[in-house]
């Protein structure tokens, strides 16, 4: 395995060519041996949507229009984001052995882990959209031209935050347990499962600084209502700026000494 790497690694190869291998070696361990991969990844949001909507909307009757559609426009980016980040965190530490023998951009291990997930968010987008039109919600041609928008934006998000984090993660080992706990807290600090308006307005500019509110509201907007993303993006945008150059940074610090590290 290590020689063939080092043979993509050469100078004959390219940065993508190399990313494209490692994004599906990674596809391919993760479902080595299952049958029903893709179910399963189309299984999370959907078991956690109908829990939800059972508890928001009928226990405690939350009262939000077609809450079924309003869950899961949400939830499906997010489980996106989730997957992505927490698998980037271990990409180094995963592939010590690698880092240790092969000279290839270190960078390329995270973004492997960040495009799988993309991969698999984009093969489930059209069973969501099969979903939503069962629950009334009527396609738009909007969503051809929003969903470029979106995902670029989460993308961007996501190879930051997978850099730094993954970087972070070969000196201090505490990043893992403790990105599972944010995460967590993440989930229900960003407008997933309740409107953004129903948020006490002393709360709602907490909430606004939130990067992912912004993202989430613009994926549900875009969904259920045709909407364009708008200019209300742009603390994403900046976020996603800042993430990508604190991780650009933070591997250039660390990866020095990585090999030694692992």
């Amino acid at each position: 395995m290590p020689g063939r790497f080092a043979a993509s690694a050469g100078p004959a190869s390219s940065f993508w060519d190399l990313l494209i291998a490692l994004t599906v070696r990674d596809l391919r361990v993760k479902y080595h041996g299952t049958y029903l991969s893709y179910f399963w990844w189309i299984a999370r949001p959907l078991t956690l949507g109908l829990v939800l909507y059972f508890a928001l909307g009928r226990v405690l009757q939350l009262g939000v229009e077609n809450h079924a559609a309003f869950l899961l426009s949400a939830l499906f980016p997010w489980f996106w984001f989730q997957g992505g980040l927490h698998g980037a965190t271990n990409s180094f530490i995963a592939n010590a052995g690698l880092v240790k023998k092969v000279q290839f951009p270190r960078v390329i291990l995270p973004l492997s882990i960040v495009f799988g997930s993309t991969f698999e968010f984009l093969i489930t987008l059209p069973v969501l959209g099969v979903i939503l039109m069962f629950t009334g919600v009527d396609p738009d041609w909007m969503w051809l031209v929003g969903l470029p928008i979106l995902l670029t934006l989460q993308l961007a998000l996501l190879c930051g935050l997978g850099v730094l984090v993954s970087s972070l993660n070969v000196y201090f080992r505490d990043i893992g347990p403790g990105l599972d706990a944010g995460l967590l807290l993440l989930f229900y600090v960003t407008p997933i499962i309740y409107p953004l308006d129903q948020v006490p307005s002393s709360f709602k500019p907490f909430l606004l600084l939130n990067p992912l509110t912004p993202l989430i509201e613009a994926w549900r907007e875009l969904f259920l209502r045709g909407t364009m993303p708008g200019l209300d993006l742009w603390p994403s945008v900046v976020f996603s700026v800042l993430s990508i150059g604190l991780g650009w940074f933070a591997l250039r610090l660390i990866g020095k000494n990585m090999a030694d590290a692992l």
